[in-house]
């Protein structure tokens, strides 16, 4: 689950840093780690379309189509080894009394 930060400690620590605050200085101030705050300024320069990468609105849809892939495998799974365990039993056709194989 994401952690929740104080409502605009993001935007205060990216701007900070957008206007030259050394890095060192804002960890101080707002006890975030260094690579957190490298993070959220990267991402604000995706999101404002200053940077190559993957927006937030983007990155949200692409981790639930990776959550939902993740869950179909997963009853993909429990199908197959269903379908094994059947298939295992050597269940009879009731019309003809021969296996259904």
């Amino acid at each position: 689950m994401p952690r929740r930060y104080p409502a605009g400690l993001l935007d205060e620590m990216v701007c900070g840093m957008l206007v030259g605050e050394s890095v060192s200085d804002l960890v101080l101030i707002s006890g975030q780690p260094t690579q957190t705050l490298h993070w959220w300024k990267h991402q604000e320069l995706f999101d404002a379309g200053l940077a190559e990468g993957i927006d937030s609105a983007e990155s949200a849809a692409l981790r639930g189509a990776h959550m939902r892939i993740k869950a179909i495998g997963q009853e993909l799974k429990f199908v197959k080894d269903s379908s094994e365990i059947y298939d295992s039993l050597g269940v009879r056709n009731p019309k003809g009394g021969w296996p259904s194989r």
